[in-house]
């Protein structure tokens, strides 16, 4: 084969390389800028992950049967409910938790039965992004229960 044959063949198999490459690195950056700019839409209106708030609930159980089992944790309660739990006995007997329902942003209703009674409590919390679970219990007051939420319980379990 001749010099001029061979660089010429050469030549001709470089172009069609770099017209291969150039098309695929078009291809890739469309697909890339398609990939970057689909946007996912999850309609969560009326999902109950929305209107529960689960790390309000769970936080508002795991305090509340904390401090009723006489073992509070430090990262659920806030250190002045820690403070007076030291100074005053918390006496209430929780064998079950029947509901634990987020009320508001940051206030949750348990309803607990224990020593054959039901009793239900309003538990407040203050939200800071530096909390470990973003809640902490502030407040407890015990509330009077409806028939109706008493009717909600029966239906839960």
């Amino acid at each position: 084969m001749k010099y001029e044959t061979f660089e010429a063949e050469f030549t001709k198999q470089n172009k069609r390389l770099r017209i291969v490459l150039g098309i695929s690195a078009i291809l890739f950056s469309i697909i890339l800028i398609l990939v970057l700019s689909d946007k996912k839409y999850f309609v969560l209106k009326n999902s109950s992950l929305v209107n529960d708030r689960p790390l309000l609930t769970w936080v508002c159980e795991e305090s509340f049967q904390s401090i009723a089992k006489k073992t509070p944790i430090n990262d659920l309660i806030e250190q002045s409910i820690l403070n007076e739990l030291g100074r005053s006995e918390f006496k209430v007997s929780s064998d079950e938790v029947l509901s634990v329902l987020a009320v508001k942003n940051d206030l949750c209703r348990i309803i607990v039965k224990g020593d054959g009674k039901i009793r239900s409590f309003l538990i407040n919390f203050k939200a800071n992004k530096s909390y470990p679970f973003y809640f902490k219990l502030s407040e407890i007051n015990e509330s009077e229960i409806t028939s109706t939420e008493l009717d909600l319980t029966k239906d839960e379990k």
